[in-house]
């Protein structure tokens, strides 16, 4: 049986080894935070590849270094569709200073050579053209982490050293490997023992910057500035990552941090390919930011990741970890807890008391530890003595393998409407980006289920005008909780003969990353863009059979709702 076993390990070695791809190089410091029982050998024996162990109490910390010089100066080679991009980076480096003390960095500088052709105008087909997207497409401002475990790594059975399979025995696209001590083998996701019945999981922390991760800088007379690797060096003091029942933790630390609102859909996307990147080597996955753009960021990465089977787990703080009473603590321990499970396999927000869905997620308070809040939908768990898990909402299982889609057209404005406002400005808006194709979304809050002033006709014939240019018109509601209901009223009506989509009950967050996210695939047309709006494809939205029956409806219609699964 063992070696039977033994030869199904090696088989889906070398079927790893013919399916991965191999990236380009790349270096980080990342670091692992093992309890003292489960901690194993690991490293390369190969070339300069050596690991450094440095232990602090019952936690044993690995850095792998690679460079072929002794600056601590990094570059590397990213490449995109259609760029060439050529990064240069200070890597992040481990030093005896406390863990949230104000340091600057070396900023990152970026070169970016775009050769893209102008395309053809198209008014026939109402497909994306590609080429046409790249100009409106910005560059991540972060490197990306890149694949922090070896996609093709063996163990020998004499020495029980890691050996890689590949054409040369320097692996660059591995920044480190560690031997678990349960086993010589590792092959990710297969459990190699019975013991208890459990395995070790293991958690990716994915850091860029936010509130968790500042302190009072001195010479910005005391405002809060991020510091970078205080979050790694406060993780390796924690206690509670000591407990055998916690995960193994992988913290990486995009260099340099960034404001949440500086971060966009290149940064999104960034996330999205390290997550991939990582995927097979890790149960779980938690990101660190800020609060500002949580909710976009994390709906954004919910269409991103098409069949995603494990938890991707979003939180951040609204009081930094470096003072004495926060809320970044417990939000950062219960955020790995949720990443370790295998019950709610999607991305989420954690934070305060409750798990939401990330495409129904929206910040609601700036001073209240309750900052985010899902207006439609019950909170996927919520935590108490115990944790209070709805599976009446969870998502069904993954169906195919896992898949990112990295490009979102951006080209999309959001108009709020209030009273006696002037349709003169929204008419030139319309009228110029059809013109010019910069504007390929049009998102308006409109009042209560969906209506606008009926003595407004000129308003409804230029949304006509903007539908028949070629520009997704989406209505949404201004209120916090409710759905749009096109067909309730008379002006609804009207909108949706003039070609007006509905956004249901969607938050303002899913419609612009669920359009955006639809409109970069660069696969559907114009008729199938408007279909899929209204049809639930990350539980962003409510399907029009779950919604309540009116007060009238007999005993069969309300039964008939009740009990039924819709997500």
């Amino acid at each position: 049986k063992f070696k039977k076993k033994k030869a199904m390990i090696m088989n889906a070695c070398i079927v790893a080894k013919q399916l991965a791809k191999r990236s380009t190089s790349r270096t980080s410091h990342t670091l692992v935070v093992r309890s003292s029982s489960t901690v194993g050998q690991g490293g390369k024996n190969s070339g300069n590849d050596t690991p450094k162990e440095e232990k602090t109490g019952r936690t044993t910390v690995f850095f792998h270094e690679k460079s072929s010089s002794s600056s601590s100066s990094s570059s590397f080679v990213s490449s995109s569709p259609k760029r060439n991009i050529v990064t240069t980076t200070t890597t992040v480096q481990s030093s005896s200073k406390p863990p949230f003390s104000t340091t600057k960095t070396t900023p990152t500088t970026t070169t970016t050579n775009n050769n893209n052709k102008n395309p053809k105008d198209s008014k026939q087909e109402r497909k994306l053209d590609l080429h046409e997207l790249d100009k409106f497409t910005s560059e991540a401002l972060q490197k990306p982490a890149g694949p922090l475990f070896g996609y093709e790594t063996v163990y020998d059975d004499d020495h029980h050293h890691p050996k890689i399979m590949g054409e040369d025995e320097d692996d660059t696209s591995c920044t480190e490997v560690i031997k678990p001590a349960e086993s010589q083998y590792f092959i990710p996701q297969i459990q190699l023992h019975d013991m208890d019945g459990r395995h070790k999981k293991r958690v990716l922390v994915l850091c860029t910057g936010g509130t968790l991760t500042m302190a009072p800088d001195p010479e910005k007379d005391g405002a809060l500035a991020p510091v970078e690797g205080a979050v790694t060096e406060y993780m390796k003091e924690m206690k509670e990552l000591h407990v055998e029942a916690m995960p193994e933790v992988v913290a990486h630390e995009y260099h340099p941090f960034f404001d949440s609102s500086d971060l966009g859909p290149a940064d999104w996307a960034l996330l999205a390919n390290d997550i991939k990147a990582n995927y097979l080597h890790f149960d779980g996955f938690v990101v660190l930011m800020g609060t500002d753009t949580m909710a976009y960021a994390a709906t954004a990465l919910s269409f991103m990741l098409e069949n995603l089977g494990k938890p991707v787990v979003f939180t951040g703080s609204q009081i930094p970890l470096s003072e004495p009473y926060n809320d970044a603590r417990r939000n950062l321990i219960m955020a790995l807890i949720f990443a370790s499970r295998d019950t709610i396999n999607e991305v989420s927000i954690f934070f305060h008391d409750r798990l939401i869905r990330a495409c129904r997620a929206t910040k609601v308070n700036t001073h209240r530890l309750l900052a985010f809040d899902s207006p439609n939908l019950e909170p996927l768990a919520k935590i108490g003595i115990t944790i209070d898990e709805n599976e009446h909402l969870s998502l069904p299982p993954a169906r195919g393998a896992l898949r990112i889609h990295s490009r979102m057209d951006t080209r999309i404005l959001a108009i709020r409407l209030v009273p006696g406002f002037d349709d003169a400005c929204i008419r030139h808006m319309i009228e110029k980006g059809a013109e010019s194709r910069s504007l390929r979304a049009l998102v308006l809050q409109l009042y209560g289920t969906g209506n606008i002033p009926s003595v407004k006709g000129r308003f409804i014939d230029l949304l006509r005008d903007a539908v028949d240019s070629g520009i997704h018109v989406i209505a949404s509601t201004q209120c916090f909780t409710g759905s749009v209901m096109m067909g309730h009223y008379a002006t609804g009506q009207a909108l949706e003969g003039a070609g007006v989509v509905s956004a249901n009950d969607m938050t303002l967050e899913a419609i612009s990353c669920k359009v955006a996210y639809l409109l970069g695939r660069g696969d559907l047309r114009y008729d199938e863009v408007s279909d899929l709006m209204g049809v639930s494809l990350r539980g962003e939205v409510t399907p029009a059979e779950a919604l309540s029956p009116p007060p009238l409806s007999s005993a069969f219609q309300r039964a008939s709702r009740k009990g039924k699964k819709y997500y």
